[in-house]
């Protein structure tokens, strides 16, 4: 255990799977581990994280103070934990670099850490740590840093290194490496290079050009018998490549039988090259939607971009990608490095976007509520998150005779025409509300930054989750706060009742179960007036909402029981009182910024709904079109229509063949993984 700081030191076995994802085995150790998800024949690997040594730079504010922590670092204290990795893989140890870096640093170049290390004994393997880390603050790569716009202090904050070991095999017999297809490169075929012995420089090497297919299209002459090797690691390679959505590099070695892979490594990214990634908006929607929902989707967050550049930046607005949110395997990515730098240039904190969609805090947010409404730099972006409660409220009064036309105007009278029209409408009315919304986020993130240090102030910190909790639940238009207040009048008995019945799938009898009270018969009835746009996903319109399907209501209210409603009840019943009870927590300080928490709160609620009732409202405009589409026995069925794009909508003819392909492939997607990232060059 590091002296003074409580980290264990210790080496990590990679595996498939594991209780807890790993963190902080970086490029290398991600790839590796993907390759042994996809069932690869890997050499046992052990890994140290980044974060194991990250204490040794603490406090290095440039690059000479950091080269000399690490270069009078003792490493006395973790000797059990190097000699139990001896024991285990030595005494000849391969040391093999992984940066742990974010991966929006596309100028980083992973292929200088490339080369793997052989090293002896307990001696050998700390001094490999050492010098792992060393190059991590090699001169070349802090210049593409500088280059990059970054501070030496910036990079030596974030950067850290693990490491990966595996025992050495002196004598490998043929070892190679495959790269899969690099369309950045214009190469669409894989490429493998071997040699006989350790690939030293001494043997004869070979490279052979392979296409996914395993037809080997360019070979070496002349060349070994046996291109069984070639042929499987390349489309290996390429399968990788495709798993990770990334190019990629793998090293292996052949003993005459059976190929073992050593490591793998994510190529290079193009310096033009964007990343897109979905974990923004992975709580929003957790799986992968269908074409229809998924457009729209995509065009609301292509105009959100514009309305929010337009009005946080104006004339400075920076071009907006076409492509700024895309669809991959049915999933929606927005462009991060975009983004980002959108963000930068408001003045407001980098890595927000992550973070908004949760409604948690920005821990490394650089800006207070309050230091950001003083900075003259990001005036625009000051004022606009300052007034985003009233700008939303006056939006509301505004708009107040088309809010109530989401519940009140039937869609049965309109034609084809006239429904597409008014969905177009509808997703026009819907900007300013979606861009209000994301000012709304950041307030509410920003404030509750503000709260986590008052609370801090007064030695409660610990008690930030539990005051989040209690603002987001005094709202009121939180469907799932009306299902606190509903389930925590249900008794145990009828709750009993009613989970035996949905265990034996008859939810209409749990529902009957659950309304023997007439309090909650009533208060049900209410919650479906109120709520009949309520579904789990409040983004996908391809989901149905609860006055489609009853049955989820029962489900709901016992999860909600189950999961603590009736003392989320309790601590929204008043707030302040419970502010009042933690210790200081009667700081007129403190309870100005959770009154302003709470108003924020509820006031970013009010937005959530009006997105989920006109999202309720834009599928009903579509099964509507579906309906039509069906009677003109152009679909087969109404909800067909979510498997169409929306241009597909103003074809003519029969779209029971698109349908037909597409089921397919969604529900491919469904039954996929998808990437968080990808790095499209």
């Amino acid at each position: 255990m590091h002296r003074g700081y409580g980290i264990p030191m210790k080496w990590i076995r990679l595996q498939e799977r594991r209780v807890l994802p790993l963190r902080g085995v970086g490029m290398t150790g991600r790839a590796t581990v993907a390759m042994m998800t996809a069932n690869f024949n890997v050499i046992e690997t052990f890994v140290l994280p980044g974060t194991a040594y990250r204490h040794a730079l603490a406090g290095a504010r440039t690059l000479a103070d950091a080269r000399r922590a690490l270069e009078k670092y003792d490493f006395t204290a973790d000797t059990p934990a190097f000699a139990r990795l001896v024991e285990s893989a030595g005494p000849d140890i391969v040391e093999r670099c992984s940066p742990v870096v974010p991966r929006s640093w596309v100028w980083f170049d992973p292929e200088a850490f490339a080369t793997p290390q052989v090293f002896y004994g307990l001696t050998g393997l700390q001094d490999g740590i050492r010098e792992s880390w060393l190059r991590l603050l090699d001169i070349q790569t802090i210049r593409r840093a500088r280059d990059a716009g970054m501070t030496e202090a910036t990079y030596l904050s974030t950067a850290s290194m693990a490491v990966l070991a595996q025992r050495a095999e002196l004598h490998p017999g043929l070892s190679g490496r495959s790269w899969s297809p690099n369309a950045s490169l214009g190469e669409p075929n894989a490429i493998v290079q071997c040699t006989l012995g350790t690939g030293d420089g001494e043997a004869a090497a070979w490279e052979w050009t392979v296409r996914t297919t395993g037809e080997v299209i360019r070979r070496p002459t002349p060349s070994p018998a046996d291109e069984r090797p070639v042929i499987q690691s390349a489309r290996l390679a390429a399968l990788l490549g495709d798993r990770m959505a990334m190019p990629c590099t793998l090293d292996w070695i052949w003993d005459g039988q059976e190929l073992t892979f050593l490591s793998a490594l994510p190529a290079p990214a193009h310096a033009s090259a964007r990343t897109f990634s979905r974990r923004a908006l992975a709580r929003l929607i957790p799986r992968p939607l269908g074409p229809m929902a998924a457009g729209i989707v995509v065009e609301l967050l292509h105009d959100l971009s514009e309305d929010a550049g337009a009005l946080l930046l104006g004339g400075r607005m920076p071009p907006i990608p076409p492509d700024v949110a895309r669809v991959f395997d049915g999933s929606v990515y927005i462009d991060s490095t975009f983004a980002r730098n959108l963000l930068d240039r408001t003045g407001l904190p980098r890595d927000a976007l992550d973070d908004l969609p949760l409604q948690q805090t920005t821990a490394r947010a650089r800006l207070s509520a309050t230091s950001l409404f003083r900075l003259p730099r990001v005036s625009r972006a000051a004022v606009a998150v300052r007034l985003a409660v009233p700008r939303l409220e006056q939006w509301i009064s505004d708009n107040r005779t088309h809010l109530a036309e989401l519940d009140g105007v039937q869609v049965e009278a309109l034609t084809g025409d006239d429904t597409l029209a008014n969905l177009q409408q509808l997703l026009t009315f819907m900007r300013p509300l979606v861009l209000d919304l994301l000012l709304l986020l950041v307030s509410s993130s920003l404030r509750a930054d503000d709260l986590k240090r008052a609370l801090a102030h007064r030695g409660i910190q610990e008690y930030l989750d539990e005051a989040l909790e209690a603002a987001n639940d005094t709202a009121g238009l939180d469907p799932w706060t009306h299902l606190d207040r509903i389930a925590a009048r249900v008794s145990d008995d009828t709750a009993l009742l009613a989970a035996e019945a949905i265990a034996k799938g008859d939810t209409e009898q749990a529902l009957h179960d659950l309304c023997s009270d007439l309090t909650v018969e009533r208060d049900l009835e209410a919650f479906m007036r109120a709520f009949a746009f309520f579904r789990t996903s409040i983004v996908d319109v391809g989901s149905p909402t609860l006055q489609e399907r009853s049955d989820l209501l029962p489900v709901a209210l016992l999860r909600a029981r189950k999961t603590g409603a009736a003392a989320r009840v309790e601590a929204a019943r008043d707030p302040l009182a419970w502010l009042d009870s933690l210790p200081g927590g009667n700081s007129i300080l403190l309870r100005k910024k959770y009154q302003a928490m709470i108003r924020t709160s509820a006031v970013t609620e009010k937005a959530w709904f009006y997105v989920a009732k006109s999202l309720s409202r834009a599928r009903m405009l579509l099964l509507h079109a579906g309906d039509l589409l069906a009677e003109q026995g152009r679909l087969d069925r109404c909800d067909d229509v979510l498997l169409l794009e929306r241009d597909e909508l103003k074809q003519d003819g029969d779209l029971r063949v698109i349908v037909a392909e597409r089921a397919a492939i969604v529900q491919s997607n469904m039954a996929s993984t998808a990437p968080e990232v990808i790095v499209v060059e």
